[in-house]
């Protein structure tokens, strides 16, 4: 027998009205925003997308952060953590992709001249603020690109990841492509008056005569010299980025984010171990937005697979196991010399019919070819072909996976993926700004968001970055979301590597311009690259903090990170290929459709 309408009601209003619950969020603190170049009169010129600031180191003990970006490294105190400014600056000759701090030293990476060329580490003394000078105890030669730096627990060991990312020569007439590479310095002598170092270099070149093993295995390996009429190594493939240590230093796992991988270096012995594959992920019981001219946040499940090519990487440790996660933001090879282009992807709607092998459904081939669907997805034109038919797709992948993973650190074995709820995280609580663009066209026109939905034909909302902090004895999970400029904040229950969802933040505005949100220092965190967790007993309020760095508001951002009472979000505006849009209207629609039903039956 049905309840009377009056015992039912309060059960259905609970069922339709916002919760609300205790979860870790974060409260804005301050923002500083850096100039990426200064005029005659020294006064500082801003902008939107300028590279003003890329990486950040932060020194808990003197409370100075150590921001570099592609002109300048700007040195900001913070010990008023509401009021940060700027002490120190200096220029540097080349684009600077990394700093950080440990102990008594400050380490940056510069690339060369040119991309390809030779970069160097650059190694200081913490800034002294008595006497406003910053000393440089020692520089040495790495390898091409340098994208990364990470220090060891002890302050002792600085490896450097360096990307050697190819491109053509400045007369267009070359294809240079310098192999990735690592390189090990060892603080020997940690006096900064009489320091004393070694350095160790290692490349991939031993892994070429495997390179059909590993490509076997799942390693990408794209480019073979399509451009340039040449060989490409397997070396030369494989593009080194970001690097985390397990919790003693003896190993360093290295993201090789195009070729879908992680590389892991033993420390102790100074070799090359192995080169894990990250797998593939599949889409068929996922669903994702995959197209920017469908009007709307339409969600869709297809067969189709997508590598996770994750950018930032982290280590932790559960019950003794090691584990690593990434944030999956995804990337692709794309190349020119002169006149001519190579890229390995192409438009969902660029295949044709023949261009399929026997098995490959009819309703995913129509898919592929329709705008609103699948059709303006980049898709792998070098991976997915068929043994029997080498000149057709027997499977179609796209880029990055749309979200974060967790892999198991002795093998890389896959125990946790975030599936399609990062996209849908968004699409809840920040819909106007679903995949958008943070780059504007026209910052004088362009709000984040009339840029609405527009990247999810490209790599969707791009989680960029990683973080972890401890509070309260819980540990907590921060991930850096570049398209919405949000953080998403995760914590995982005692004893689990599986973590449980808190909070989503976005700061900045959403409607003005992008020219006056700038002007109003109001852009909130345009692609957040770089996180800093700070303890509760390193920060300068009692209260655990989080720095984050975003590179196109060129902006340096304090949040303290506290239980809050959240209330959720109402069910957004959401449709997929078989439901209909979930609204509050269709909500309240029910309700006294189901009221009415049981009024009648009494």
């Amino acid at each position: 027998m049905l309840p009377r309408p009056a015992v039912l009601l309060p059960y259905l209003l609970l069922a339709f009205l916002p919760a609300v619950f205790s979860a870790l969020t974060l409260r804005p603190v301050s923002t500083i925003y850096l100039p990426y170049a200064y005029d005659n009169d020294d006064n500082g010129v801003y902008g939107i997308d300028e590279a003003a600031v890329e990486q950040t180191g932060y020194d808990t003990s003197n409370k100075l952060a150590y921001s570099a970006g592609n002109n300048f490294i700007h040195i900001t105190d913070w010990s008023d953590a509401t009021a940060p400014s700027v002490v120190y600056r200096t220029e540097t000759n080349n684009t600077c992709n990394d700093i950080e701090t440990c102990g008594d030293f400050v380490a940056f990476v510069l690339e060369g001249e040119t991309t390809t060329d030779i970069g160097t580490l650059q190694v200081y003394a913490l800034y002294d603020k008595n006497e406003d000078t910053w000393t440089k105890l020692f520089d040495v030669s790495v390898g091409s690109k340098p994208d990364m730096l990470h220090f060891s627990h002890d302050c002792q060991t600085i490896v450097v990841a360096n990307e050697g990312e190819a491109a053509q020569n400045a007369d267009e007439t070359e294809f240079i492509n310098p192999e990735g590479s690592v390189s090990i310095v060892r603080l020997i002598n940690s006096s900064a008056a009489d320091i004393v170092y070694s350095v160790t270099h290692l490349n991939f070149s031993e892994f070429n005569e495997r390179a059909d093993e590993f490509v076997e295995r799942g390693v990408r390996y794209p480019y073979r010299g399509q451009l340039n009429n040449g060989s490409d190594t397997f070396a030369q493939n494989l593009e080194p980025e970001y690097i985390t240590f397990n919790s003693n230093d003896t190993m360093a796992y290295i993201g090789l984010q195009e070729n879908n991988a992680v590389a892991v270096i033993d420390l102790v012995n100074d070799n090359m171990v192995d080169i894990f594959p990250l797998g593939e992920k599949s889409w068929l019981t996922l669903e994702l937005d995959a197209s920017d001219r469908d009007d709307g946040i339409l969600f869709r499940h297809s067969d189709i697979f997508s590598f996770y090519q994750p950018d930032g990487i982290k280590y932790f440790e559960e019950k003794g196991v090691g584990y690593i996660i990434t944030a999956n933001e995804g990337d692709s090879f794309e190349y020119e010399l002169g006149s001519e282009d190579w890229a390995e992807s192409q438009r969902g709607n660029d295949f044709s019919a023949d261009d399929y092998a026997a098995g490959v459904g009819a309703d995913l081939i129509a898919n592929v070819s329709d705008n609103n669907i699948l059709g303006r997805l980049e898709f792998s034109t070098v991976d997915g072909l068929s043994e029997s038919e080498p000149t057709k797709y027997e499977k179609l992948y796209f880029f990055g996976a749309r979200g974060f993973s967790i892999f198991r650190a002795d093998n890389l074995s896959l125990v946790y993926d975030s599936g399609d709820e990062v996209e849908r995280t968004i699409a809840q609580y920040y819909p106007d700004v679903f995949n958008t663009n943070t780059k504007p066209d026209d910052a004088d026109v362009d709000t984040p968001a009339s840029l609405f939905d527009k990247r999810s034909d490209n790599l969707g909302p791009e989680c960029e970055s990683v973080e972890l902090g401890e509070i309260d004895g819980r540990r907590v999970l921060f991930i850096g979301v570049d398209r919405t400029a949000a953080i998403l904040i995760y914590s995982f229950p005692t004893g689990e590597v599986q973590p449980e969802f808190e909070s989503v933040y976005r700061a900045g505005g959403r409607t003005e311009t992008f020219q006056e949100l700038l002007d109003a220092r109001n852009l909130g965190d345009l692609d957040p690259e770089d996180l800093k967790f700070i303890s509760a007993s390193e920060s300068a309020t009692g209260r655990p903090m989080l720095m984050v760095t975003s590179t196109v508001s060129g902006t340096l951002s304090l949040y303290e990170v506290y239980d809050d009472e959240v209330t959720t979000a109402p069910p957004p505006e959401v449709t997929t290929d078989s439901e209909a849009p979930i609204t509050v209207a269709s909500c309240l629609v029910l309700m006294l459709s189901l009221l009415a039903s049981l009024l009648v039956q009494t």
